[in-house]
C-alpha cells in the first residue's frame, strides 16, 4: 500500500490537460464511491485502535517531549506560523507570476482581471513571507475561494481546501513574533476561544481536500488517471507478477488509498502515525515530477509539519495558549 500511495498525492491535472477528461458521476463511479466509503470506514476503525495504542505509549512524541524546557516550547510554537506561512507564500508567488489561481490547472486569462488576480496572489504571498498585515493577507486568501468557485466551479475549488485551512490558521494566529507585524506593533492577540480550533480546522479541511482529490482525479475520472500513467508509468504491479493489473485498476486502487488517508486525517485519529507514514510517499514523487510537484505540494508539507507536532488538535489547547502568551509578550 505504501507503493500505491506514492502516486496518490500527485495531481494528475497538473501534468495532463484535464479538459478532454470531464468528471463523470456515472453508475460505475458511484459504485467505486460506495466502495471507497466502506474502505475509509475500515481505515478509521483501524486508526481508532492505533490512536488508542499511540496515546497509551509514554514515549509518544507529543510537543513537551520535543522540548527541554517551557521556553523551548514557546520557541517551537513561535516558529510554526512562520513555517506554515513560508510554505504557502512560495507557491502563491509562482502562481501569481504565471497567472494561475493556486495551481497550474487553474489558468487565469490573459486580461487585466487575470493579471490583477495574479497580483493579488503575489501581494498575499509577500504579506505571509514578511509577516506584514498577515491577517489581512489571510482574509484576502479566503476571499479568493468564492472567486475560484465562480470561475472554475465547485469540483475544482474543493480540491484546494487545504489552502483555506492555512488561511484560517494564519487568520487566528497571524505570523507570530518573528514577523514585521510584531516589530511594528500590529496587534497579535488571538481570541482565546479560537485557539483550540486552529489545528482542527486545518486538519479537517486538509483531509477533505485529499479525499476529494481521490474522487475527482481518480474514482470519478479513471480516464484522466490512465492518461497520466501513460505519460508517467508508475504502475508497478505487473512487474510484481500481477500481469492483469491494468492502469485503470491502479488508478482505482490509488483513489481508494487517497480517500481513506484523507478520511483518517479528517477524523483526527492517529494523526501523527498517519503523517509519519505519509511523509515518504509525499516526497517519493519529487524526483520524477520535478519542480511543479515540489512547489505545488509545499503547502501540504507545511501542514504535515504542523500536524506532526500538534497532532489532531484536540489535545493541544494548553500548548496553543503558550503561543498566545508568546505573542502577547512580543
Amino acid at each position: 500500500m505504501t507503493d500505491i500511495a506514492s502516486i496518490v498525492l500527485a495531481h494528475e491535472k497538473w501534468f495532463v490537460e484535464p479538459s478532454p477528461y470531464p468528471t463523470l458521476f456515472d453508475s460505475a463511479g458511484m459504485t467505486r464511491t460506495l466502495q471507497a466509503l466502506v474502505i475509509s470506514a475500515a481505515a478509521i476503525g483501524i486508526a481508532f485502535v492505533v490512536d488508542r495504542l499511540w496515546r497509551a505509549r509514554s514515549a509518544a512524541p507529543t510537543p513537551p517531549d520535543l522540548t527541554r524546557s517551557r521556553e523551548d516550547l514557546r520557541q517551537l510554537f513561535a516558529w510554526i506560523p512562520l513555517i506554515l506561512a513560508l510554505h504557502i507564500a512560495v507557491p502563491l508567488v509562482v502562481s501569481g507570476v504565471q497567472r494561475q489561481l493556486f495551481v497550474p490547472n487553474l489558468q487565469l486569462p490573459f486580461t487585466f482581471l487575470g493579471g490583477l488576480m495574479g497580483l493579488v496572489e503575489i501581494a498575499i504571498a509577500l504579506g505571509f513571507f514578511y509577516g506584514i498585515l498577515t491577517r489581512v493577507a489571510a482574509a484576502a486568501l479566503m476571499l479568493l475561494f468564492p472567486i475560484c468557485l465562480v470561475s472554475f466551479g465547485l469540483v475544482e475549488t474543493l480540491e484546494h481546501l487545504q489552502l483555506l485551512g492555512i488561511a484560517a490558521f494564519l487568520m487566528i494566529f497571524g505570523r507570530g513574533p518573528y514577523s514585521l507585524d510584531a516589530i511594528f506593533g500590529v496587534p497579535l492577540r488571538t481570541p482565546r476561544e479560537w485557539i483550540p480550533r486552529a489545528v482542527p480546522i486545518l486538519r479537517v479541511l486538509t483531509g477533505v481536500a485529499i479525499a476529494w482529490l481521490g474522487f475527482t482525479e481518480k474514482l470519478w475520472n479513471v480516464p484522466l488517471g490512465v492518461a497520466f500513467l501513460e505519460r508517467y508509468p508508475f504502475n508497478f504491479m505487473p512487474a510484481l507478477g500481477f500481469a492483469g493489473f491494468s492502469d485503470a485498476d491502479f488508478v482505482v486502487a490509488a483513489g481508494f488509498v487517497e480517500v481513506a488517508v484523507g478520511a483518517v486525517i479528517a477524523s483526527g485519529l492517529a494523526t501523527r502515525p498517519v503523517i509519519l507514514l505519509a511523509w515518504v510517499p509525499f516526497n517519493l514523487t519529487l524526483p520524477f515530477m520535478g519542480w511543479v510537484e515540489l512547489v505545488g505540494h509545499l503547502p501540504m508539507y507545511g501542514i504535515m509539519v504542523v500536524l506532526l507536532l500538534w497532532g489532531s488538535g484536540r489535545d493541544v489547547s494548553p500548548y496553543l495558549k503558550e503561543m498566545e502568551k508568546t505573542a502577547r509578550s512580543s
